[in-house]
């Protein structure tokens, strides 16, 4: 007789977490740092190839991403918004999320605000900081290292995901190569902006390369069933999945 598994509890609630953007009116008249922390976020959720819960737990609330902490109270990228307004930095009082007029997502109806204060220290892309013990951030995060870290991130979740499925399925291969070829690329440039002396100001000539760099990322523009150029190789071209999207299929199939 076949075994029958159960939902745990835990499995059920990562399986059906939603996550959603509330409707706000951007109140900044001129192009604002926070803009590109909250456009990357938006993209993963939209191009669907992580589910919500890795996204979640591996991003949106990992330290290693960006941890915030009092002496009461901690946040990531996302802050539980019942404590934003104690989320201050002893530096200088001002707030690290806007609660004034806040960026919301719920969580299977929980309201978090998005990071919205950037320091505008010069300071490059640190592509190590991910294998450095996470620390409490006491001033804004540094625009650059923030957004580096959250692509390093989900590239990385998304090559373990590709990964376990290359066993039940051989057609995931190809997909994996370039998923991996394009994020060795992504982070071959990032040290090559990193060798020149740009100005690294949100403002500066550096920050606008970087967020071009990301901006020519294909797999982030992606949904499951587009198809991208496989500049990797000569094979052309290659469709793009999500790593649930396949693991469906193949469990179908069998």
């Amino acid at each position: 007789m076949p075994t029958i598994h159960e939902c745990t509890t835990q499995e059920k609630h990562n399986e059906d977490m939603k996550i959603c953007k509330q409707s706000r009116i951007e109140m900044a008249k001129e192009p604002k740092t926070r803009m590109a922390v909250e456009s990357l976020v938006d993209q993963f959720l939209a191009n669907g190839l992580l589910r919500n819960d890795r996204l979640f737990n591996e991003i949106f609330y990992n330290k290693d991403i960006i941890w915030i902490r009092n002496d009461m109270y901690e946040g990531h990228l996302f802050a539980k918004a019942c404590v934003a307004d104690e989320l201050k930095t002893k530096k200088n009082g001002f707030m690290m999320y806007m609660p004034s007029n806040p960026i919301v997502y719920e969580v299977n109806g929980e309201a978090y605000h998005l990071i919205t204060r950037i320091d505008s220290i010069r300071a490059k892309p640190n592509l190590e900081r991910l294998h450095l013990e996470a620390k409490p951030i006491l001033s804004a995060a540094r625009v650059n290292d923030l957004l580096c870290s959250m692509v390093m991130r989900f590239y990385q979740i998304y090559l373990e995901d590709l990964t376990q499925l290359v066993q039940k399925n051989d057609k995931v291969q190809p997909l994996l190569q370039y998923v991996e070829y394009e994020y060795a690329q992504f982070v071959k440039k990032v040290k090559e902006l990193n060798d020149y002396h740009y100005h690294w100001h949100p403002r500066g000539n550096g920050h606008q390369l970087f967020l071009q760099l990301i901006e020519q990322l294909q797999i982030l523009k992606s949904k499951p069933g587009s198809v991208v150029i496989d500049s990797s190789t000569n094979n052309g071209y290659i469709r793009v999945e999500s790593a649930n999207s396949v693991m469906a299929k193949t469990e179908k199939v069998l």
